[in-house]
């Protein structure tokens, strides 16, 4: 189904279009849409803009660089227009009660002033998506609330109290006069809890949505996306819920795990939204932290599901970024938006929150975000108001008690993209010179204009080449300031070569898909993201897509664990979770590691003699939380001399890392990351695989892509076109799982050294 894969889609001024919308443009009830200021070209230079928190600089004009002819070095930052990637949506923050009424509190002049500098494209610096939550968050005034409150006991099936009436005195007005000011404003909509009594607790705090109230709860998306357009507000985007996997104590909050949210989606929101023709309306999948990829890809894997989620929501508050290019590729038509990301006191000096704040600002656009949504658009100066949850977030601005307006950092890192990026902008190839502190990504524009955006985020001030084509500029940033560069250049100028990383090409995708083609981006951060295993004197680092699984070719062993020795180094030991448990045949019991996981955290396991195994077994049991986030397996014959055999990325569940057929006596399992939540193991084993029979026939429908990174590694990928499970061949021999890939996913492999 086509309709929810519409990318770069547009309305103006709530919704109208058409006749109606040039009557408001003529009688200036909505300003018309900014034209570009014309962009120096060749003959003029690069323009720039410098934020630096250590001087008085904020968003200042600096002086026109003036273009030089000549190649520049790989330390130079080199732009290439041929190189498309996805059209970005917007950047952004969430206008949440409390930024609704903490703006509503300001007079009447300095309100308009300060939604002028955020939200208008020639006097501001033209904010461009909003994210709203439908009802009450942490961050709310006096209490929690849905649009669809009821007594404890009582129930409203046919949802007949429904109402966006809290809403109508402070947050539809702020939401309409940002419009007003940007009629190319996208917006999206997410709950943090179904209304109580739809749920297990009869409560917006905690518990899980009761399953015979899933077609009412599509109902109250229904019928929350028709309020809103009907008071002048499209909904571009919804997600079915806020942080899935957390469930808050102090305010609403709702577990859904994968399989109930792809059931949902599938049966009920996706047909709802159809059936009641909001055509307009696209539903992203997960809406929380990079840590975790195997959930929204499960919602890819589902075929009902996945005819109605193009992309996936994430926030930034576990994991990696890279995160967003693994999914990607791993399911080449998804997009990736960037839904939450706070600035905090946690988060150290304001030197170190600027720097944070630019990585997602840079970041996520480089990893295929097409959206950049900061969390509060606006806060008092106590932080607030708020219910719950977080006491010391930071909004983009402040609105202080004396009817000032502060404009934070954040508002400053946000204005260096959305200042000067348009929606319907395409991000473009730009080198990351290795070892350079100086991170940025570039787009081009509708209007030709091409920037950059740039941070330096090392202690010393950096100058670097800016490089297009066979021209350049000389740059210079201070240590931690942030540069937006603009300029044009040639339609037409021959690929800038290696940029640090490849693109395997996998055809046309469907309808909306970033780029327009099924492409997967294979460098040095995806890479150390993916699965890797030593096959003699090569390193094969793999994806393993969400559906996708690596099936012995023959039976499997259990050693037998009686003169196992395990020890634990890094942890606390608990008496509640002993280290026996972990081998006791319980899988009812655990060890547990009793605090967040950490780089220094390991269990080496005595085998008692030297073993041949295949398979290491980490299963978490009724902990799906506690999975260890990133392994790193080692195996020694004199518990001295140690040699790396695997590492990679963790899994819920039984996570099980094949190796090839490997002889020792002792093996070491490490944390490769740090991870608020505990190591925990219901039952570890050991397997010896019995590679015997054929794999099986290499599937048909595949679609294969190769490259070769500048260091040699081969890069190969393989896309299943087809409505089936395929096999997929390994680059390399020696492993003797088969690769199994689920239709819609990609297998990616990098071979390394040898």
């Amino acid at each position: 189904m086509a309709r929810h894969h519409a990318v770069g889609r547009r309305r103006a001024a709530g919704g109208l279009t058409g006749l109606g919308l040039a009557v408001l443009l003529a009688l200036g009830v909505v300003p018309a849409p900014a034209v570009a200021a014309p962009t120096p070209g060749w003959s003029t230079g690069v323009d720039s803009w410098v934020t630096d928190l250590n001087t008085d600089q904020r968003l200042a004009r600096q002086s026109r660089l003036r273009w030089e002819r000549g190649s520049v070095g790989d330390d130079a930052i080199r732009i290439d227009p041929t190189r498309r990637y996805q059209t970005m949506t917007g950047f952004g923050a969430s206008m949440t009660d409390s930024s609704a009424y903490a703006l509503s509190q300001l007079p009447a002049r300095t309100r308009r002033a300060t939604m002028t500098d955020l939200f208008s494209t020639t006097d501001g610096i033209g904010l461009s998506m909003l994210r709203q939550p439908m009802g009450a968050s942490d961050f709310a005034v006096g209490e929690a609330y849905s649009y669809d409150d009821q007594p404890a006991g009582r129930t409203d099936r046919d949802l007949s109290d429904f109402s966006i009436a809290h809403d109508r005195a402070y947050v539809l007005p702020r939401l309409r006069e940002a419009y007003a000011l940007n009629p190319r404003l996208t917006f999206m909509a997410s709950p943090w809890s179904a209304p109580g009594w739809m749920k297990d607790t009869d409560s917006l705090v905690q518990g899980s949505l009761r399953q015979k109230y899933e077609r009412a709860y599509a109902q109250y998306f229904v019928k929350f996306v028709r309020a809103y357009a009907k008071a002048g507000i499209p909904t571009d985007y919804v997600s079915l819920q806020n942080e899935p996997l957390y469930e808050p104590a102090d305010y609403p909050g709702m577990g859904v795990m994968p399989d109930q949210a792809a059931r949902f989606l599938g049966r009920h929101l996706g047909p709802a939204l159809d059936r009641a023709g909001l055509d307009d309306t696209t539903i992203l999948g997960y809406d929380h932290n990079w840590d975790i990829t195997d959930y929204p890809e499960a919602i890819y894997h589902d075929q009902r599901a996945a005819r109605y989620v193009p992309g996936t929501a994430w926030h930034c508050y576990g994991g990696q970024v890279s995160a967003q290019s693994v999914s990607h590729n791993n399911y080449p038509h998804a997009q990736a938006f960037l839904t939450e990301c706070s600035g905090g006191e946690w988060q150290g000096t304001v030197d170190r929150a600027f720097d944070l704040t630019m990585d997602s600002v840079i970041g996520v656009p480089r990893h295929w975000g097409q959206s950049v949504i900061l969390w509060n658009l606006a806060l008092d100066q106590r932080n607030g108001p708020f219910i719950g949850g977080c006491t010391t977030c930071r909004g983009v601005v402040t609105v202080n008690d004396d009817g000032t307006v502060t404009k934070n950092l954040e508002y400053w890192a946000l204005a260096h993209a959305s200042r000067f990026v348009a929606p319907g902008a395409v991000r473009i190839g730009s080198s990351q010179p290795a070892g350079s502190p100086v991170s940025n990504v570039a787009y081009r524009n509708h209007d030709g204009s091409l920037v950059v955006v740039a941070h330096n985020q090392g202690h010393q001030s950096q100058t670097f080449d800016l490089g297009v084509g066979d021209r350049h500029v000389r740059a210079t940033l201070a240590p931690g300031a942030a540069a937006t560069y603009r300029f044009r250049a040639p339609d037409r100028l021959a690929p800038a070569g290696d940029l640090g990383w490849v693109d395997l090409d996998y055809g046309r995708g469907p309808q909306g898909t970033p780029s327009g083609r099924l492409t997967a981006s294979v460098g040095p951060d995806v890479i150390a993201a993916m699965s890797h295993v030593k096959l003699r004197e090569q390193w094969l680092a793999y994806a393993l897509p969400y559906g996708a699984e690596l099936r012995r070719s023959g039976t499997a062993t259990d050693l037998d664990r009686s003169a196992w020795t395990v020890t634990a180094a890094g942890v606390t030991p608990t008496p509640d979770d002993p280290l026996a448990n972990l081998s006791d045949g319980d899988p009812a019991t655990r060890w547990s590691s009793g605090e967040g996981q950490d780089t220094d955290m390991s269990l080496t396991v005595d085998l008692g003699s030297a073993q041949t195994f295949s398979e290491v077994s980490l299963d978490v049991g009724a902990s799906t939380g506690d999975y260890l986030r990133s392994y790193v397996v080692q195996v020694s014959d004199d518990n001295a001399s140690w040699r790396s055999v695997a590492r990679g990325p963790g899994r819920t569940g039984e996570m099980i890392i094949a190796l090839p057929a490997t002889t020792a006596r002792y093996v070491r399992i490490s944390s490769g990351t740090t991870s608020g939540s505990w190591w925990s193991i219901a039952e570890l084993v050991l397997r010896r695989a019995d590679h015997t029979s054929s794999p099986g026939p290499v599937g048909r429908d595949l679609v294969r892509d190769s490259a070769t990174l500048a260091d040699g590694s081969r890069v190969i990928g393989y896309y299943n076109d087809g409505r089936r499970t395929q096999n997929v061949p390994w680059p390399v021999t020696g492993f003797g799982y088969a690769y199994r890939l689920p239709p819609t996913a990609a297998a990616t492999f990098v071979v390394m050294g040898g």
